[in-house]
């Protein structure tokens, strides 16, 4: 299942069709140097999988991690009291849950969370590959989807049941309380939408030129056109990812399959297409108190293709690429940036450390290909 879903990232992560194309002027190098902290780390051996990384308003980092030992996400939080993790064990309420996504807001975490309702216990039988009788127990139900928060400081606050008829990919909390989601409905259809505060529908987000857009008919054809695989609309909807930005919800898509969104509390949105560098496609969105910072790749899963630009969140222009100096052998994830300090995640021997560092003019002033 992770390398089914890994193959369709990476191929999300590739779909062009939309792209602007990208201004012939020389965009200003900055490098970057991240320093550790180690007052700040965590143990994180190799068979670990870091998903994402973000920070809250604050500039505290939270790593979504995936163990393929425990097929269940988690997330740890890098805070000054230490290193907090936020787990589906306090999630009693919720039977099996699992953790697909998370939001993190101005004063709490939320997470999107798979469950069974109405579940039961129930004893089946099967054979073993000697064709010997096996008894075991099996939670059977209808599955469900559940929206849980979490206090930034890791304490569980509880849950609320959403209504039933879509499959939910990736959700946000506006000041109201009100939620935006991302999806699929019924009919695995790509959709938006938003949600009252106890988790019921109220209306569809109306975004134009996006994969929710009924007149986007060519998604699928022009994805198999210009990368040569094939992928349903559906599929592609998974690569997603909404960020808090001044009071207003971003829906970011990976692979350059639609323009960026800023929606506004009601569900007024405002698009922007960006003018993506010649040859890479929008990774991830990198969370920032000022203009926006995009992590472009050629392929999603190609670290080696990653360039991060600082973006105009009013036209999409390129204004500056950033540089990072990672240490031979380190892995370093840039997950925001806060009064013009990048912060991040180093995977390095064993351990998930926190990084910073600022900017400085790259002494060429030339940019280097992508790193």
């Amino acid at each position: 299942m992770l390398a089914a879903t890994l193959l369709c990232a990476s191929a999300a992560a590739q779909q062009r069709p939309l792209a602007a194309k990208a201004s012939a002027s020389p965009v200003p190098l900055w490098d970057v140097k991240l320093s550790p902290d180690p007052n700040l780390s965590m143990n994180f051996s190799d068979n670990l999988l870091l998903l994402s990384t973000q920070c809250d308003a604050d500039g505290n980092p939270y790593a979504s991690i995936f163990s393929p030992e425990e097929p269940y996400r988690q997330v740890a939080a890098f805070t000054k009291k230490g290193v907090v993790t936020l787990a589906t064990n306090d999630m009693t309420e919720i039977p099996e849950p699992n953790m697909t996504s998370i939001f993190i807001g101005d004063s709490a975490l939320y997470a999107l969370v798979s469950g069974v309702d109405n579940a039961k216990k129930v004893v089946v039988t099967e054979h073993d590959e000697n064709g010997e009788e096996l008894k075991l127990s099996r939670t059977v139900g209808e599955r469900r989807d559940f929206i849980a928060r979490f206090d930034l400081d890791g304490s569980y606050r509880g849950s609320i049941k959403l209504d039933a008829g879509f499959r939910p990919m990736q959700i946000a909390v506006f000041g109201s309380g009100d939620f935006a989601v991302a999806g699929v409905d019924e009919e695995s259809v790509p959709r938006a939408w938003i949600l009252n505060a106890r988790g019921q529908f109220l209306t569809y987000l109306e975004l134009p030129n996006d994969i929710t857009d009924y007149r986007r008919k060519n998604v699928e054809k022009n994805f198999a056109d210009s990368e040569g695989l094939d992928a349903a609309t559906d599929v592609i909807a998974m690569f997603a990812a909404f960020y808090a930005y001044h009071g207003n919800i971003l829906l970011v898509r990976s692979g350059n399959v639609s323009p960026i969104y800023e929606i506004r509390e009601g569900g007024e949105a405002r698009e922007v297409r960006v003018k993506a560098p010649d040859g890479l496609q929008i990774g991830r969105l990198i969370p920032s108190d000022t203009n926006w910072l995009i992590d472009f790749r050629g392929k999603l899963l190609d670290k080696k293709t990653d360039a991060i630009y600082e973006v105009s969140p009013e036209t999409g222009e390129m204004m500056r690429q950033y540089h990072i100096e990672s240490e031979e052998g380190s892995k370093d994830e840039v997950s925001c940036m806060v009064q013009g300090s990048l912060i991040g995640l180093r995977h390095s021997k064993g351990r998930l450390t926190v990084v910073r560092g600022t900017a400085e003019p790259h002494q060429n002033k030339a940019p280097p290909n992508p790193q």
